[in-house]
């Protein structure tokens, strides 16, 4: 029998754009399927002090996944000793229109170990694992302790960034000893706006902001981001 939460996210993108006034022609603007590779994507970590980065086991990279799954995913890893660390990955967005405006919303699959209604300390290892999507004129970055852009703090939206969902899956239980696949769709009725670059550029990013004091592993799969000049 198929597994039809492991069918490719660009279907349902593409069922997605059919009903909005979106036009990108027969594929979206910015698919990325880590099959391929990382494709320019790069991973970063913040909130966390990087002193002491040992004890956080961070890990990173494009990887195989798990078993059960073929091909490769976009691997990210930390302990979240700090109760506050964020987990991304981001790219710079080129060939925009010089300082117009844009309005930019995302849908992304990604592999969890983390089921719902679990318990874990700070919080749960799935609901209290924020995934979080936003943008940045500069490249995303820990300055000092934080990020240099305003994602907000793990429940809460900042200026250029919000919370989409989070890590749960239904499917899956408490022990972490199974992975599913879980599609998340930024579905907000009022999408993030931005003010490209002079040069045309914008930076976007896509991570975690935990409250769940332990471990959390994920492998990105898909990206489709959606990019209207408005």
């Amino acid at each position: 029998m198929m597994n039809i939460s492991a069918l490719p996210l660009l279907a349902g993108s593409l069922l997605l754009l059919s009903g909005c006034d979106i036009e990108y022609g027969t594929l979206p603007a910015h698919y990325y399927d880590f099959r391929d590779g990382a494709q320019q994507w790069q991973p970063g970590f913040s909130d966390y002090p990087v002193d002491n980065a040992d004890i956080f086991e961070l890990e990173s990279g494009i990887r195989p996944l798990p078993t059960g799954f073929s091909g490769t995913g976009f691997y990210l890893a930390g302990m979240n000793r700090s109760d506050d660390l964020f987990m991304y990955i981001k790219k710079q967005i080129t060939g925009l229109e010089p300082s117009t405006r844009y309005q930019l919303s995302v849908s992304v699959r990604f592999l969890t170990d983390a089921g719902t209604d679990c318990v874990g300390i700070g919080g749960a290892p799935g609901e209290s694992v924020y995934l979080k999507f936003g943008y940045a004129a500069a490249e995303p970055k820990q300055a000092g302790y934080y990020l240099n852009a305003d994602k907000g703090n793990q429940s809460q939206d900042g200026t250029q960034g919000r919370v989409i969902g989070n890590i749960a899956a239904a499917d899956i239980g408490c022990d972490g000893q199974k992975f599913a696949s879980k599609a998340v769709t930024d579905s907000s009725a009022t999408p993030l706006h931005f003010t490209s670059n002079a040069d045309g550029t914008i930076w976007v990013f896509i991570g975690t902001d935990s409250g769940y004091e332990g471990l959390t592993r994920l492998y990105y799969q898909e990206l489709d981001l959606r990019i209207r000049a408005i």
